[in-house]
C-alpha cells in the first residue's frame, strides 16, 4: 500500500513529464490492467487511473472462474475456444497458486442432452485445443463418489472436464505489481473529469482526485477507456451515444452445509438449458447461472 506521501509524490510525478505519456489507462479492472501491463513490458510510458478501489467493479465480483470457454464450441467459435485456452493455460503457469485448475462433473441422464457422445467429442476438441489429453466419462458408480447427492435414478454416468478459478481480485493486484515493476504507474481514487479531443482524437484527461478535489491535466499520445460496464458513462460525458447493452450472471453464495459438494458440478438448467455451475469456494458454495 502507498503512503499519503508516496501518492502525493507519485501525483506529481505524472505532470512533471517534458512528453506526454504514451498510454491512459482509465479503469482499474483486469482489462486495464492487463494493458498496463502490456505496454510497461513494451517500454511505453503507461499510467493507470481508477476512481475506487482496484478491482472495485466486475473484476472482483465474477465467477471467480477462468473460462476456457467450452460453450463457445457448441456455438462453432473454435479459434475463440482456442484463444481461451491457451490464455487459460498460460495463466495457470505464469500465477502458479493463484489461477489453480479446477474440475467439473457433468452427469449424464436418460433422454437428456447433450447426450454422452456430442459431449465427449466436444470435449476431446476442448482438450485438444488446450494441447491437453484425458479420461472424461465415468460410470454412474465412478459419478457418484465425485457428485455423491445427485439424484441416482436415470443416471448412466457422467464426464469430467478442466477448467480454472482464481481470486479475481487478488489477480488484478497480482497483474497490477508486475506492472508497476516493469515501470508503469497505477493510481487509485483519480476520477475522470473530462477527456478532451483533438482532430476527433482523445489527448487529454482532466483527473480529479476524489480525496482532496484537487484537479490534474495530463496529456497521452493514447488514451484507452477500460472502464468495462460503465464504459458507456465516459463515452457519455462527451456527448457520444451508448453502444453497450449490459448483460450479467447470477451469483449465489451459501455455506457450504447448505450445499455439499465434493466437487465443482455443471449442469444444463432445465427450463432454458442456459448452463448453470455449482462448486465449492473456501468454506462456501458458488451458484453461478449464465445469462
Amino acid at each position: 500500500m502507498k503512503t499519503a506521501k508516496s501518492r502525493a509524490d507519485l501525483l506529481k510525478s505524472i505532470t512533471r513529464h517534458e512528453q506526454d505519456w504514451d498510454i491512459i489507462v482509465i479503469g482499474g479492472g483486469i482489462t486495464g490492467a492487463g494493458i498496463l501491463l502490456e505496454a510497461a513490458r513494451r517500454g511505453l510510458r503507461v499510467l493507470l487511473v481508477e476512481q475506487k478501489d482496484f478491482a472495485w467493479g466486475t473484476s472482483s465480483r465474477s465467477s471467480k472462474l477462468v473460462h476456457g470457454g467450452l460453450r463457445y464450441i457448441k456455438e462453432g467459435k473454435f479459434f475463440l475456444t482456442r484463444d481461451s485456452v491457451r490464455e487459460r493455460q498460460g495463466l495457470m503457469q505464469a500465477a502458479a497458486g493463484l489461477v489453480e485448475p479446477q474440475s467439473f462433473a457433468f452427469a449424464d441422464y436418460q433422454g437428456r442432452k447433450p447426450g454422452r457422445w456430442m459431449f465427449a467429442i466436444g470435449l476431446v476438441i476442448y482438450d485438444f485445443l488446450a494441447g491437453l489429453r484425458g479420461k472424461h466419462y465415468f460410470s454412474a458408480q465412478d459419478f457418484q463418489m465425485l457428485a455423491p447427492h445427485i439424484p441416482a435414478a436415470d443416471l448412466k454416468g457422467g464426464s469430467c472436464y478442466l477448467d480454472a478459478k482464481t481470486d479475481d481480485a487478488r489477480l488484478v493486484l497480482r497483474v497490477l505489481q508486475e506492472a508497476r515493476a516493469a515501470g508503469a504507474i497505477a493510481l487509485n481514487y483519480l476520477a475522470v473529469k473530462s477527456v478532451m479531443y483533438e482532430n476527433e482524437q482523445a489527448t487529454e484527461i482532466i483527473l480529479q482526485d476524489v480525496l482532496n478535489m484537487q484537479e490534474y491535466q495530463i496529456k497521452a499520445k493514447v488514451i484507452i477507456n477500460a472502464t468495462g460496464a460503465w464504459a458507456d458513462d465516459l463515452r457519455q460525458q462527451q456527448g457520444a451515444s451508448a453502444r453497450l447493452r449490459p448483460l450479467r450472471g447470477s451469483h449465489l453464495l451459501m455455506p457450504a452445509w447448505r450445499l455439499p459438494v465434493a466437487q465443482a458440478v455443471s449442469l444444463m438448467h432445465p427450463r432454458d438449458g442456459r448452463p448453470v455451475f455449482v462448486y465449492p469456494w473456501g468454506a462456501s458454495v458458488w451458484w453461478e447461472r449464465q445469462t
